[in-house]
């Protein structure tokens, strides 16, 4: 447990700049796990052109989702999970739900041969793997309205404070989700790092009330937040004074405490959630719902003397 002093005025976990969200996407390669990727990465893992480094995207990469399926204009729901893992959570809702398509993108090698290795075994089609870096790829590569749901359950938390500007959730990403998401479609957060989850609440509250100037009608938001203010108390009675892993909700920007939503039914328990629950640490789910505001492309500056 982290008992380092949580200060939160100025904020301590405002995010000023935007760097890489992991800290490497290698690992050592089992028997089983090498066969799996020999014998079936071709058909579940995308290629994907680089920019400059592993994991990054190239800015003229496009992909389609209904051709990457074998389904090309017939318009599926679509599950996007940022950061899967081993994919248990995909996975199991890819096999209960086969009518609806399920990406997963991730950075390790290790876990992606996971995937592969059990979307292989569970004999499943309607899924496939990303090996790409999610802040690049949401926000250029996915066509503006594809996906029915982004999920980013237990991602790195990066707990060191120096090290918070790594962490994914920011004003930045949000834009890029919002942008992927079709109108009514949900974006799905959770985390056992109270710091982080506490992060999560005002950029989702930003988001909702702050209207950036970025789109179409830059009068209405992009993302809405339903459950801003719900369940106020949530981790109260086991909250540590001090702590960023199980700290005393400080409220947001705004004032208000609280904005967690109920467990994800969808979500099956992974070994992620079940060390927050074994370390004594609230599980704290999020959600917001895109709007029906037309999403638009960043607005470039004139600069004074440009046409």
């Amino acid at each position: 447990m982290d008992g380092g002093q949580q200060v939160h005025a100025p904020r301590s976990h405002a995010i000023r700049s935007r760097v890489r969200s992991f800290s490497r996407a290698g690992g050592r390669l089992s028997g089983g796990q090498q066969a799996a990727l020999t014998e079936h990465g071709s058909h579940y893992v995308v290629p994907v052109p680089r920019a400059d480094a592993v994991r990054t995207v190239h800015r003229d990469f496009q992909l389609d989702p209904m051709a990457l399926f074998g389904h090309p204009g017939e318009v599926r729901p679509l599950v996007v999970e940022v950061g899967s893992g081993s994919g248990e959570a995909l996975l199991a809702h890819a096999v209960a739900n086969p009518g609806v398509d399920h990406l997963a993108v991730e950075v390790w090698e290790t876990a992606i041969a996971k995937i592969v290795r059990d979307a292989a075994q569970a004999g499943v089609d309607n899924l496939r793997v990303v090996p790409a870096d999610a802040s690049q790829l949401l926000a250029t590569a996915l066509p503006v309205g594809c996906a029915s749901e982004v999920w980013l359950f237990f991602p790195d938390p990066w707990r060191k404070p120096r090290h918070r500007k790594r962490r994914l959730v920011n004003e930045a990403f949000a834009l890029s989700v919002a942008r992927v998401l079709r109108s009514g479609g949900v974006w799905r957060l959770a985390t056992d790092w109270s710091d982080y989850a506490f992060q999560m609440r005002d950029v989702l509250e930003a988001a909702a009330a702050l209207p950036s100037g970025l789109r179409a009608d830059a009068s209405l938001p992009l993302l809405s937040f339903p459950d801003a203010g719900r369940l106020p108390d949530l981790g109260a009675q086991t909250a540590e004074p001090g702590s960023l892993g199980n700290g005393v909700d400080p409220g947001s920007p705004s004032g208000v405490r609280g904005g967690w939503s109920e467990r994800f039914t969808g979500r099956v328990m992974t070994r992620f959630e079940q060390r927050g629950i074994a370390a004594g640490r609230t599980i704290r789910d999020l959600t917001a719902v895109r709007t029906e505001v037309m999403w638009a492309p960043r607005a470039v500056p004139v600069r004074a003397g440009q046409a």
